[in-house]
């Protein structure tokens, strides 16, 4: 089997369905399967062949598409990698993944610069008005199918897991096979349908939703760069948007921005929201102003990413995460590992198809997250007695912000690295539109220090995203006889 070979169909069968749109720009299935192949014919020239690993930096923009199913095509492995990380987080993937190969943006290409020597690329690819793309995709074709089996590699994303740090999570064919397809098992997802991709593609819940289940079916994929309400107006109105699988952020923003209060949703086949947690209150202004609900899903990278949604033509519980999707399994477990009934909580645990290989080169890190098959998510909550999972909280050391996990281990350790911290702590703000935001807590051991040295220096070593939004300034951090930091005591402190 090959995720690839959905290209071949497509190609064959609906060469002229459009695979991918942008506000400026369509490509047809035929068009996509020839710049894929051209591109993996060049790639296998360079010296590019099975099992080996290729960054991909890119935001969402149709080279990223083109790049991750060529190299899947190749029988290689895809890395994708968020374009907003800085030279010391993509230095830790490239050297780490063993990668061999780098698609990244011309504009981009200071980050890759700073650490070349260091993680030397045997491909390196650049996108943009001056890039190198157009002559890797303007040569022969290779149209062959390299095949692979169900337990082979396809993408590997980073995650920092119960870790903190970032490892790479080996996603399979089998994998990624099962996940492509839950839109249509769940939702009853088409090759009528359009998703609109404004989650980034290097992010797992956007990666198979969005993008993989309609290469799968012969959908169009609409993607966005960026967040921009315009942009997002013309995609909705006259995009051809059936569906859409978002953070809550963006639903937030629909219900919100004045630019959408217009805009007909009861057309739209699909509205699931995941990543974090979807506020009450989001759900409820969505459907009194629309007059369509939500549907709240869970994911997490390990399990490629979907477990569990509330399925179409299914009742509707807003707080819950849904019922675990079609070949999955779940079970709330006990610190002593009991498992427990309806009702009462503890941590997740999910098995089936979707479960990760495990992490790269991390056999340790692999038997700890999974046991016997069953992936420990870190995070807490309960089943209902009509198997509606519901989240209570995290046992994980983390703070999702706009749908993305933050390890505070990550952050921490990196404040505590620039001269003048003595100690930090790091947690999530509620921000009902973000979900939460970053804030730390500092021991100074140099009094001059300032809050915005304190942001300029994590900003120099972390996306964005990471970075914290405030800094309070404390005379010490309270931990208990752990180590583990007293959350309560440190917001009274301040």
């Amino acid at each position: 089997m090959n995720l690839y070979s959905w290209l071949v169909d497509h190609a064959r069968m609906r060469p002229e369905k459009v695979a991918i749109r942008t506000r400026d720009l369509s490509i047809t299935y035929g068009e996509l399967f020839r710049l894929t192949c051209a591109l993996k014919e060049s790639l296998r020239k360079a010296g590019i062949g099975e099992d080996d690993h290729i960054t991909v930096m890119l935001p969402n923009i149709p080279e990223f598409v083109v790049s991750y199913m060529a190299v899947v095509g190749l029988g290689a492995v895809v890395t994708p990698v968020n374009p907003a990380y800085t030279s010391r987080e993509l230095r830790h993937i490239l050297v780490d993944s063993d990668s061999k190969g780098l698609v990244i943006e011309q504009s981009n290409i200071e980050t890759y610069g700073a650490i070349a020597r260091e993680c030397p690329q045997q491909v390196l690819i650049t996108v943009g008005k001056e890039g190198t793309f157009s002559r890797w995709v303007g040569g022969g074709a290779d149209e062959s199918v390299v095949d692979r089996d169900v337990d082979d590699v396809a993408v590997m994303i980073y995650s920092s897991g119960l870790t903190g740090y970032p490892m790479g999570a080996m996603l399979t064919q089998g994998n990624l096979d099962h996940n492509s397809d839950l839109m249509r098992i769940c939702m009853e997802a088409d090759d009528r349908d359009t998703t609109l991709t404004v989650i980034p593609c290097f992010h797992s819940f956007s990666a198979s939703v969005n993008m993989l289940s309609m290469l799968r079916y012969g959908g169009t994929v609409y993607l966005m760069r960026k967040l921009d309400f315009k942009d997002l107006r013309h995609a909705l109105t006259d995009g051809g948007v059936t569906a859409v699988c978002a953070v809550p952020t963006l639903f937030y923003g629909l219900v919100h921005h004045p630019e959408l209060g217009d805009v007909d949703y009861s057309r739209m086949t699909t509205l699931i929201a995941g990543g974090s947690a979807l506020p009450l209150e989001v759900y409820e202004s969505f459907r009194e102003k629309f007059g369509v609900e939500i549907r709240q899903g869970y994911g997490i990278t390990e399990a490629s990413p979907v477990c569990s949604v509330n399925q179409k033509y299914r009742p509707i519980k807003p707080t819950s995460i849904g019922q675990t999707v079609p070949g999955v399994k779940v079970r709330v477990q006990a610190e002593d590992g009991r498992v427990l009934g309806p009702n009462e909580v503890g941590e997740l645990l999910f098995c089936g198809p979707n479960i990760m290989k495990g992490y790269y080169k991390k056999e340790r890190e692999t038997q700890e997250i999974i046991e016997d098959g069953w992936l420990h998510t870190g995070d807490l909550g309960y089943v209902d007695e009509d198997g509606y999972i519901f989240i209570t909280g995290y046992k994980k050391d983390m703070v999702i912000t706009s749908g993305f996990n933050v390890y505070t281990k990550e952050v921490t350790n990196v404040l505590n690295s620039l001269p003048g911290v003595k100690d930090s702590a790091v947690v999530g703000e509620p921000d009902l539109m973000r979900g939460a935001i970053i804030k730390a807590y500092v021991v100074r051991s140099t009094p001059e220090l300032t809050e915005d040295e304190v942001k300029r220096f994590a900003r120099m070593q972390l996306a964005t995203y990471k970075t914290p939004r405030k800094v309070v300034f404390v005379p010490e951090i309270p931990r208990d006889s752990s180590g583990k930091v007293i959350a309560d005591l440190l917001e009274r402190g301040s």
